[in-house]
């Protein structure tokens, strides 16, 4: 008996069935079994059901045609093992970068079975999910569909139970670039597999990373900056090479010009993950514009300085230092040092002011240091406020 399949434009009500099913079964993982239902009950045997009980809906309702060619189907599952040893290869250069630490997962018999029980069943009803509904509503759309697939699953797969502890920016940035940013290139990466395999290479690469994760002895260390970074390029390098792989294989395009496009694709995407964090300070330099000129003329309105995160230890005279002024924060050269029980502090002044600054700045004030001045490219910015005096004076 042949599988019978989906009429692309019938049934809406079993797109509803699974999507409904699916945020069901999330919410009922999340909120009530385990945080309500506790015990081997309701941490292991319950959600082992629910999640095995949405895989037989899937494979009993009318199925969807994938969108990637029947004969290459085996190359995409060697493509996404390809993947997973990319990933895995990144957490090890990680590893040696940042150093190791010991896993914190259970490797007994026991621990081994039921976290293959629960991951696998949850894994296997997710990724059914994914492939049934990207290509059952994005068959002609794929990149769009890809994005909003990708960042769909992202948002719902995010623990966003840590969201409680988070009590700072720093805090919530760390946050992001741990759970957002990684989450969003594997999902990407994940749903392009579903969208031209279906659901088993996608369940290759996340089954083969989390299988990774789960029985190794030991992982990648090192800060959370190091950490995200890995994370967020090795699946887009991985993305890069399964398209090389399928589009070479399937005759796509010219393969002179496909490597032309793969490379600027993936140097803009990694440029602009590059740039949040960068903006977002988490390299320990942010940049900031220039509201005022009493820097003049070293620095005017509307250039950009480029401030490195130091301690007031290092500052010297001549230094230009970013340090906050009430509600404010100015950038201002130290042209004096002294000392007062065993704490230096610092008298600083405009270049353009005739006056020091009338407070004394204490070392501990002192949050950056201007490093680099990027001339005017801040008078956008300063437009957007509708700063046009101050843009066209200097």
């Amino acid at each position: 008996m042949g599988v019978k399949y989906l009429h692309q434009r019938k049934a809406i009500y079993y797109p509803l069935m699974v999507f409904g099913s699916l945020v069901a079964a999330f919410l009922l993982d999340n909120l009530v079994l385990g945080p309500k239902i506790a015990g081997i009950a309701g941490n292991y045997l319950l959600p082992v059901v629910m999640w095995s009980l949405l895989i037989i809906l899937l494979l009993r309702i009318p199925q969807v045609k994938y969108s990637g060619k029947l004969r290459l189907r085996r190359l995409l599952r060697w493509g996404a093992l390809i993947c997973v040893l990319i990933a895995i290869l990144g957490s090890i250069l990680q590893g040696f970068l940042g150093g190791f630490g010991k896993s914190p997962y259970d490797h007994s018999l026991l621990g081994i079975t039921i976290n293959l029980l629960t991951l696998g069943s949850a894994l296997a009803a997710i990724e059914l999910c994914r492939s049934w509904l990207l290509n059952r509503f994005f068959y002609r759309r794929p990149w769009f569909g890809i994005t909003c697939t990708a960042l769909f699953f992202t948002l719902l797969l995010m623990p966003w139970h840590k969201l409680a502890s988070l009590s700072d920016i720093k805090a919530a940035t760390e946050f992001i670039g741990i759970s957002f940013f990684p989450g969003l290139a594997q999902n990407i990466l994940t749903t392009y597999l579903a969208y031209l395999g279906g659901p088993v290479p996608a369940m290759i690469y996340r089954g083969g990373i989390l299988a990774f994760e789960n029985l190794s002895p030991i992982l990648p260390g090192g800060d959370w900056i190091m950490a995200a970074l890995f994370d967020t390029i090795a699946p887009l390098l991985a993305l890069v090479v399964v398209q090389q792989i399928y589009k070479e294989a399937a005759k796509e395009i010219k393969i002179t010009r496909q490597r032309e496009e793969y490379l600027s694709w993936i140097g803009t995407c990694l440029a602009s993950v590059l740039i949040m964090w960068f903006c977002l300070g988490v390299f320990s330099y942010s940049p900031r514009v220039v509201l005022s000129g009493s820097m003049m003329p070293s620095i005017k309105i509307g250039d950009v300085v480029i401030v490195h995160k130091v301690s007031g230890t290092a500052a010297e005279i001549g230094d230009i230092v970013m340090f906050p002024l009430g509600s404010m924060k100015v950038t201002h050269r130290i042209v004096a040092v002294e000392e007062k029980e065993g704490e230096r502090f610092f008298t600083t002044k405009g270049d353009a002011n005739s006056d020091p600054d009338s407070d004394l700045l204490p070392e501990k004030n002192v949050q950056g240091e201007v490093v680099m001045v990027i001339p005017k490219i801040g008078c956008v910015s300063l437009l957007m406020r509708g700063a046009y005096s101050s843009v066209f004076t200097t």
